[in-house]
């Protein structure tokens, strides 16, 4: 397993690159970095994996200047000599994956979209958190502790559990994941072009849509709905996880993954 940095205009886009054979390209949710792979990586053999922090997350620094993921995932792939993978994007990752899709469709082999939203789709569902107001008035008030303690009730535990159903060392993880994320989120807000994942790419790449059963009951009709539009295969949802299930039922991911990925 190697790592190393892509130059990205003023900041360096810190990469980790492993394994041989077909590439997959990981992309992390908004509250988390690269890390959030890490059971991913070793665990399925016959592929090169590849995952980096995206900007103002994890090991990567922000810098000062406009920038756009998307461009960002495709640099990392010239950097490292990738013509095309299967891109694996998780919640915000999963938009940036989307936006690749559509923009660069002879780079991505195909999809794997995990926890992210549907464009153009607006669910029945209008549950929110309990937790979602207090985290926002814990950022207002510069509490990022309480925000990261927060966000790990709405995204890690998710609808009808609480943090003590899960793992201790995960929402310790989280939370790390999740400080770094928060401490750049002002500034990363004005300097970030959003993907824009306004239509869905034509023709669509073979995709396979993974929810966690404890999720956001709205982002999981996102998933049945994008499922629906990308293929004709249902949305895979994982039981006894929430938005991060690469990281918390890592087997149960994996094999889904590893059969999609043989399927190709």
């Amino acid at each position: 397993m190697g790592t190393g940095t892509v130059p990205a205009g003023e900041t360096a886009l810190l990469y980790t690159d492993a394994g041989e054979g077909p590439a997959v390209l990981f992309l992390h949710a908004g509250v988390a970095d690269s890390r959030l792979w890490r059971s991913q990586f070793g665990a399925i053999q016959g592929f090169r994996m590849v995952s980096f922090d995206r900007r103002g997350f994890g090991r990567t620094t922000l810098g000062a200047e406009r920038y756009s993921d998307e461009n960002d995932a495709v640099a990392v792939m010239d950097h490292l000599g990738i013509d095309k993978a299967v891109v694996v994007g998780c919640s915000m990752g999963g938009a940036v994956a989307f936006a690749m899709a559509r923009d660069h469709p002879d780079r991505v082999r195909g999809l794997v979209l995990v926890g992210a939203d549907a464009p153009g789709f607006q669910p029945e569902s209008t549950w929110e958190s309990p937790e979602w107001p207090l985290a926002l008035e814990a950022f207002r008030a510069g509490d990022m502790r309480t925000v990261a303690r927060l966000d790990a009730e709405i995204w890690l535990a998710g609808k009808d559990r609480t943090l003590d159903d899960i793992d201790p060392e995960l929402v310790d993880l989280f939370c790390d994941m999740d400080l770094i994320a928060l401490e750049n989120e002002t500034d990363r807000d004005d300097l970030l072009a959003l993907p824009q994942v306004d239509r869905v790419p034509e023709p669509a790449p073979p995709s396979v849509v993974i929810v966690g059963a404890h999720d956001l009951p709205g982002l999981i009709e996102a998933a049945h709905h994008m499922a629906g539009r990308l293929s004709d295969q249902p949305a895979v949802v994982l039981e006894g996880t929430a938005h991060l299930p690469s990281l918390e039922v890592p087997d149960r991911f994996n094999t889904v993954l590893s059969e999609f990925l043989r399927s190709l």
